[in-house]
């Protein structure tokens, strides 16, 4: 049946291979991630694949033009070898993490030695383009518009990975048939070339002719225009006298006209002005005439005049007697109807009083049943949380530890009453065990996890006797999974811890450390050094690699703190900012030389300072030991 496999395979490479030379003429980003996902389906990655969710294909570049074509070509094929398929997309070397399968192209100008260290130990299958023979795992060239590619099985078989022998059969197998392929491709450069040098000759001699048309067309240009310019200044000076002899003589006639007719209104006016001096000397003697009756008239007017001066002042006087009456009237009239309407609209008001007093008074007595209803409830379950922080302070060891054995203090302050950080001790012979754990959440829920931790690593060192960080939280990983179900599902919040182990062996003077996400700090000296642990937490995550192994010497007077993200994460101090993981640091070498008991109190009186009136954002644990 594989037989059968591998030789469709290669029927397949073929016919795309030979397709996309004839109709595209080399390769184009379709056809490179087209490449991408069939080779991917055939590559044989042994038990490597069986341990990942997902398939992850990765294309090293500086522009998205391919990662669009792949993720697009992602939406319809979407599994590879059983696995869902995702497409991440990396800007330079440094930033590569691991895939299944890599695509990186010489043209980008990326360093091969850098890419190749990133891979190296991987199951990754690197593919390129354009790179020297032998360099990488499976290298693409375009000759003559075909494409062609070479496999290097050394570098396969040091991966862990194989491939079918009919794609082998049709590679490059020899740098001789390599160098071939490109000397074939120089010679077709040199002798397109050679045809560019022939027409830039041709090009050359028709510019300097044309050059030479143009400077005699330049001089007939210029003798042109000066004629031109002559002569369109003659015929300016020729329109503007014409336009001025017309404006004169214009305006002669308009004035001529002017003149006959002031001439005939004057003799009108003459005329007129005979007539009314005539009329003035008429109009004069009736004047007269009527002045003398005028003064007569005037004489009886002063007497009248003095008369209805007296009855005026006794009209106003009248007048101002009665005003004042009806203003009078008026504002007793006013002042009756305002206190009737304001009788009629308190009435209203004091039902309206009556009747929220009523349904205030039943609102009262509802609230009150409430009250006593929530404060009920509440003290049931507060009731509740604290027979649960009973429960959890008895799994948990005592704030102690090994205070009769090793110098330490022990920062612990949940948020709730309940807490989802955790610690955790055991001792095998002159060897400590000391765990510092942070779980999903806070409060109740946080608490079922931190039980949950506990019973669990209870089982793993004190049942199973496993004592190396390493393979307790691996174990300790398998159990979560196992016990919670779960799977990979990107919409769903993965239930889990946060964790650091730490095992002091006494004896050697070793310490073994391994964390999910978070460190471990040791001081000594006055310098800090910080083991950081894997970016994975203790659940189901996309990446299911083994949590790495951390050797240390100690020395005497060695400074080891193990913490959560919840004394980091307060927010306080002059600018309402968090405190900050790097100023936790600063702040434990600050206090190193100090005993271990003062380092703790130390510590929880900056946390207070720094919160401030704030609330407590998360729980906080801080473990911290003198070797």
């Amino acid at each position: 049946m594989k037989t059968l496999m591998n030789t469709l395979f290669g029927l397949l490479i073929f016919i795309v291979i030979t397709s996309s030379a004839v109709a595209q003429q080399g390769f184009d980003n379709r056809t490179r991630a087209l490449y991408v996902f069939d080779i991917s389906r055939y590559v044989d990655y042994g038990e490597a694949l069986d341990s990942m969710a997902i398939f992850r294909v990765g294309v090293l570049a500086k522009d998205s033009e391919l990662y669009w074509e792949m993720a697009n070509l992602a939406k319809t094929r979407q599994e590879i070898q059983g696995k869902p398929v995702t497409v991440v997309v990396f800007r330079d070397e440094n930033r590569i993490e691991y895939t299944n399968v890599l695509y990186v192209a010489n043209e980008a100008g990326f360093n091969l030695k850098k890419v190749n260290g990133k891979v190296a130990g991987k199951p990754t299958l690197l593919i390129t383009e354009g790179y020297e023979f032998g360099s990488s795992m499976f290298n693409f060239i375009v000759v003559n518009d075909n494409p062609k590619f070479e496999i290097n099985e050394a570098m396969l078989h040091e991966a862990g990975l194989s491939i079918p022998s009919t794609l082998l059969a049709q590679a490059v197998k020899t740098r001789e048939d390599w160098e071939e392929l490109y000397d074939i491709t120089n010679e077709e450069l040199e002798r397109q070339l050679e045809v560019v040098r022939q027409q830039e000759l041709i090009i050359a001699e028709q510019k300097e002719e044309i050059l030479k048309q143009k400077a005699l067309l330049d001089s007939l240009d210029v003798a042109i225009t000066e004629k031109e310019k002559t002569l369109a200044v003659k015929q300016k000076e020729l329109e503007r006298q014409s336009v001025e002899i017309s404006s004169k003589s214009r305006e002669i006639t308009r004035q001529r006209n002017i003149i006959a007719i002031q001439q005939k209104e004057v003799a009108a006016q003459r005329d007129t002005l005979e007539l009314q001096k005539a009329d003035i000397d008429i109009q004069l003697a009736q004047i007269n005439q009527q002045l003398g009756t005028i003064d007569q008239q005037e004489e009886r007017i002063k007497v009248q005049l003095e008369s209805i001066e007296k009855q005026k002042i006794f009209l106003f006087a009248a007048l101002f007697v009665l005003i004042l009456l009806s203003f009078l009237a008026y504002y007793i009239y006013r002042g009756y109807k305002i206190k009737k309407e304001a009788n009629i609209k308190l009435e209203e008001k004091n039902r309206t009083i009556t009747a929220q007093k009523e349904e205030i008074e039943q609102q009262r007595d509802l609230a009150r049943t409430q009250r006593d209803q929530i404060a009920y409830q509440k003290k049931h379950i507060t009731d509740s949380i604290m027979y649960a922080k009973r429960i959890q302070t008895a799994l948990l060891p005592a704030l102690e530890l090994f205070s009769d054995e090793i110098d330490h203090f022990v920062l612990y302050r949940p948020l709730d009453i309940v807490s989802g950080d955790f610690y955790w001790v055991s001792k095998k012979g002159n060897t400590h065990i000391v765990i510092a754990a942070d779980c999903t959440g806070h409060g109740v829920p946080g608490a079922f996890m931190s039980m949950l931790g506990v019973t669990m690593l209870n089982e793993i060192v004190n049942g199973k006797g496993i004592i190396m960080p390493d393979q307790i939280i691996n174990n300790l990983r398998d159990e979560i999974v196992k016990s919670l179900k779960q799977s990979i599902d990107e919409d769903r919040v993965k239930d889990g811890m946060d964790m650091t182990i730490s095992v002091i062996d006494y004896d050697r003077d070793k310490l073994w450390f391994a964390g999910a996400n978070n460190p471990l700090c040791l001081v000594r000296n006055g310098e800090l050094e910080t083991y950081k642990g894997d970016k994975m937490p203790v659940s189901i995550h996309y990446k299911m690699d083994s949590f790495t192994l951390h050797e240390i010497d100690l020395k005497k007077g060695d400074c080891i703190y193990m913490f959560s993200d919840g004394y980091g994460d307060q927010f306080g101090g002059p600018r309402q900012k968090k405190f900050m993981v790097k100023n936790l640091k600063e702040k434990l070498v600050e206090v190193s030389s100090l005993p271990m008991i003062e380092q703790g109190e130390k510590l929880n009186l900056t946390f207070d300072d720094w919160k401030g009136d704030n609330s407590q954002v998360d729980d906080v644990i801080v473990i911290g030991i003198r070797y």
